[in-house]
């Protein structure tokens, strides 16, 4: 049976090893202002970080986290250079593990977290690193929306199509008829 903490304050650190004993789950936000990481890799971010975790163990008796968390944020459209809002959503399953060698036996659908040896984790900057792994690398607008500057090409006083300019090879032309 799981005991839920709903919409409490999410701990930045936590006793991972008893949460995963008493199947705990949270859900909570984060201030978006708390996570350094995250502000400085995007342009903005004022919306909270919705979280929804929980601590358990799966058919194999691994200490898992598994859970979710979704933000918005601003970044630069790097067709228009423009801001573009970008929902951010993560979907996770996180193997809770004390050293590399827990880490090595842990099945391939399970990423790695190590704990401390006081079994405890840091669970503000474990969701800020899920946040960041599911930022996009080349944010865009959609299409239709994308304003793309272009330049306009600079028209002259007169017009240059008219005028007869010298062709660079006829020195080329002399010299071979010689």
């Amino acid at each position: 049976m799981s005991r839920t903490m709903a919409e409490a304050r999410l701990p930045q650190r936590v006793d991972a090893a008893k949460l995963v004993e008493i199947n705990q789950r949270f859900t909570a936000d984060i201030d978006s202002k708390e996570l350094s990481r995250l502000s400085d890799a995007v342009e903005s971010c004022d919306a909270p970080v919705s979280c929804d975790i929980e601590f358990d163990r799966d058919e194999e008796r691994n200490r898992i986290l598994t859970g979710s968390c979704k933000t918005q944020v601003v970044m630069i459209c790097q067709r228009c250079l423009g801001p573009v809002t970008i929902p951010v959503e993560s979907d996770f399953q996180l193997g809770l593990v004390f050293d590399d060698e827990q880490a090595k036996q842990l099945p391939r659908r399970l990423e790695p977290v190590e704990l401390d040896e006081d079994a405890r984790l840091d669970l503000w900057e474990t969701l800020e690193d899920e946040v960041l792994l599911a930022l996009p690398s080349f944010p865009t607008h959609p299409e239709s929306e994308c304003q793309i500057k272009q330049p306009t090409p600079e028209t002259t006083a007169t017009d240059d199509s008219d005028v007869k300019r010298p062709n660079p090879f006829d020195v080329l032309a002399q010299l071979k008829q010689k």
